[in-house]
């Protein structure tokens, strides 16, 4: 056995139940970012998109600490292919939704209410991330980008790479000197087996400068997690150890 999970033969079950469990919960605390191999939306075959209150794209803006804004994000939710209208409450059990963002820096095009445009809009040079500030609820382990709007927006060479990091988000990080400036646009996605709530969720934007923005936020998963039912089980474990030694 592993020496994290290593117990003395001589305690009562109830003590052993006890470390396992400490010890599985601090371990499972320490993750790690993970890779996510990269898939060209271009070729990504979807059906309609979700049609909010205010359409089926939601317009926002990256607005730094001092309200300024720093860079425009348009955000859309398609079906899988095949649905010629995407509603969540009638769709079936299994379905996906692929979360689409248009990222581009140092413009602000008209917002969606109820977000309102800054007064002041700066030029945004050298943008090198993109990334979710929530939990990425459902999340399938698919992401990736428009390959051809890198390659318009960006310096030859330049590569984007995606983690799944932990606390259950996404980050899209561009390589050094990819030359992502005011005015390129950039289509990121990921995909989740989880509809949007609303249009809670917050998206960042950053480099030399910083910013976040609104757009749509995945219901959380309501099945509770696996560690949750470990949890559950070892605690019984305990219960009937202690029960059974009183028995005696």
């Amino acid at each position: 056995m592993d020496r994290l999970f290593a117990v003395d033969a001589n305690w009562p079950p109830c003590a052993a139940a006890l470390v396992v469990l400490t010890s599985i919960l601090l371990a499972m605390g320490t993750t790690s970012a993970a890779p996510v191999a990269a898939t060209d939306l271009d070729g990504l075959d979807l059906g309609a998109k979700i049609i909010g209150p205010v359409g089926p794209e939601v317009e926002s803006t990256f607005v730094n600490a001092s309200g300024e804004g720093i860079g425009d994000l348009i955000s859309s939710v398609s079906c899988p292919a095949g649905f010629a209208n995407c509603v969540p409450p009638t769709n079936p059990a299994g379905t996906l939704y692929t979360y689409r963002h248009t990222v581009t820096p140092g413009v602000d095009l008209p917002n969606d209410p109820p977000f309102p445009s800054p007064d002041t809009i700066l030029p945004f040079d050298g943008a090198d991330r993109f990334s979710l500030g929530f939990d990425a609820a459902g999340f399938t382990g698919l992401a990736g980008y428009s390959f051809s709007d890198a390659a318009d927006a960006l310096a030859n060479g330049a590569s984007i790479t995606i983690e799944h990091v932990p606390g259950n988000t996404i980050e899209w990080r561009l390589s050094e000197d990819a030359g992502w400036d005011t005015g390129e646009s950039i289509t990121f996605f990921w995909q989740t087996t989880q509809p949007p709530s609303g249009p809670g969720g917050r998206y960042n934007l950053g480099s030399t400068q910083t910013g976040a923005a609104n757009g749509p936020l995945p219901a959380p998963v309501s099945a509770a997690p696996p560690l949750a039912l470990l949890a559950l089980g070892l605690l019984g474990m305990i219960g009937m150890s202690h029960v059974q030694q009183s028995a005696r």
